[in-house]
């Protein structure tokens, strides 16, 4: 027989030499078993199964103080232990054996015991033990892998209400939420010399150190980012975690990322995005926390998104940040002519003598939140190093002032250009979901903007592409579903024409006839009479 863990037993009898003997009579270890406690009575059995866990009580039924029957009976009335029982007695009586069977005992074994019995009726329990822990290991990887399925989606931002209430249903509620990213550092070198391998087998340690941190995984993500030089987890974290311990959020990352690289034996960094309110929120946390991995390119330290001077800015010139704002913009809609004017004017404002370096890092972090938050809106799943890279060592350098001006702008416009190929391979991706939801929802007030904002594609470029592959707008487009729509009710039912207009989303009952001629050549009425 395979043994995997020992099975924990405690034997149950008034008489010590009783006991002894059950200890000696098998090779318990050899069957998986170990005896670990002894009890004279029902009582006193009590109090070893409130001390620990039991797997297995072989107990006798005719007992001082406390019998048998009474102790199975107070054990599972008041759910202090899930140990199967196996009852000795000297003599077979139909009663107790009628009464062991309804408190759910495993087994029935005549004194004096026979090894042979004993150790048939062990192999069993031990193999139901057996079925039951694999039964209970694929029901919680199925429900791990379930709940995770849902959290991804609220974590990329493209969730549905089942998602959210599945989500909110299985996690404890929170007065706040972040999503922390926690990766081993590759800039340490004792790690970054392990074979692939290796290093995947310190990932799991990461995950499964994580999880005993938080005292349970649901709020661990495993390889949430698909580099493949990244190693990393993802959590979820609750304000209750640091109110727990007695710590500010800022405190608790700090004990996170302190506590995993001392497992792990290797320097873990940890970047928290901004705390939200609610869980349907965190992809703008989870966006955060991987702008802030970006943008500290692997300091091996732990770092926590502050909104108030990032995203705000407040500390920024009003005019350098408007000038930063339309050109953020211009690079969004791929304009060159306005991205080379633009930022032309501002790198010379920036660099100009009166400009000192404090306020030139942080117009240079604005501007990166700015573009990392446009590739991130089509893409969370960016790798964005190199590009960080290059504008540190590359644009903001004090020397040979023109040439870095035109880098800057060079930079610029090849950024916008990324950004409409990321565009164009999005939008090729969700059109087909697109033409679903309007064939699904084509009465509902569906918009460029509401369709732009669920699928993260910027509502003029989705108006552009429209026309493009279907020779119309959107507007043309989504009337020409309505009216389809329209004609199949008009055909297959009775209902009057106002009601038909109103079911496939019409307000104005004339504005409905109008583009119902405009398709068919007809009224509504004479198309139904025709037909």
């Amino acid at each position: 027989m395979e043994i995997g863990i020992l099975l924990r037993v405690l034997i149950v009898d008034d008489e010590p030499f009783v006991r002894k003997g059950l200890a000696a009579l098998i090779d318990w270890e050899a069957e998986g078993f170990h005896v670990e406690g002894e009890a004279s009575n029902g009582k006193r059995a009590i109090e070893l199964l409130k001390q620990q866990q039991y797997d297995l009580v072989i107990c006798d039924i005719k007992m001082p103080e406390m019998d048998g029957l009474e102790l199975i009976a107070y054990v599972r009335e008041n759910h202090i232990s899930d140990a199967k029982f196996v009852f000795l007695s000297g003599y077979y009586d139909f009663q107790y054996a009628k009464t062991a069977i309804q408190y759910s005992c495993c087994d029935y074994i005549l004194k004096p015991c026979q090894k042979e019995e004993l150790l048939s009726c062990i192999r069993k329990i031990y193999g139901e033990y057996q079925r039951e822990s694999l039964h209970a290991e694929r029901l919680q990887t199925f429900g791990k892998a379930y709940l995770e399925r849902h959290l991804l989606a609220l974590i990329w931002g493209k969730y549905d209400s089942e998602d959210l209430d599945y989500v909110r249903k299985k996690l404890k509620s929170a007065d706040t939420v972040a999503f922390v990213h926690c990766e081993i550092s590759l800039d340490d070198r004792r790690f970054a010399a392990l074979s692939k391998e290796e290093r995947k087998e310190q990932q799991r340690q990461l995950y499964i150190h994580a999880s005993l941190l938080l005292k349970q995984n649901d709020y661990v993500i495993y390889n949430l980012m698909k580099y493949t030089e990244c190693y990393n987890i993802g959590i979820v974290y609750c304000g209750f975690m640091s109110q727990e311990k007695g710590m500010s959020s800022e405190e608790w990352i700090q004990w996170l990322q302190e506590e995993l690289t001392s497992h792990i034996g290797y320097q873990v960094a940890a970047y928290m995005g901004g705390e939200v309110k609610d869980i349907s929120q965190i992809a703008d946390s989870y966006r955060e926390a991987i702008l802030m991995r970006s943008l500290q390119a692997h300091n091996n330290e732990n770092y926590r998104f502050n909104r108030a001077e990032a995203g705000q800015a407040g500390s920024l010139d009003k005019n350098h940040k408007a000038k930063l704002d339309e050109l953020i913009h211009m690079i969004e809609l791929n304009d060159t002519h306005k991205i080379r004017e633009k930022a032309g004017e501002f790198y010379s404002s920036m660099m100009s003598s009166g400009t000192g370096m404090e306020a030139i890092n942080s117009h240079m972090q604005y501007l990166l939140y700015g573009l990392l938050g446009i590739g991130y809106r089509y893409d969370a799943d960016l790798n964005q190093q190199e590009i960080m890279q290059y504008i540190r060592e590359t644009v903001f350098t004090p020397e040979n002032k023109q040439e870095k001006r035109q880098k800057f702008q060079q930079f610029l416009l090849e950024y916008a250009e990324y950004i409409a190929q990321l565009r164009k391979n999005t939008a090729r991706g969700v059109f087909a979901s697109i033409e679903a939801e309007i064939e699904e929802n084509y009465a509902e007030n569906i918009t460029l903007k509401s369709l732009g904002e669920k699928y993260y594609i910027n509502c003029v470029y989705l108006g552009q592409v429209f026309k493009k592959k279907y020779g119309c707008s959107f507007k043309d487009y989504l009337n020409k579903v309505r009216i389809q729509k329209a004609a199949e009710l008009l055909l297959n039912s009775e209902k009057q024409v106002g009601q038909v207009a109103a079911e496939v989303g019409y307000k104005s009952l004339d504005y409905f006839i109008l583009k119902f001629e405009d398709t068919y050549g007809m009224t509504p009425l004479k198309f139904r009479k025709n037909r």
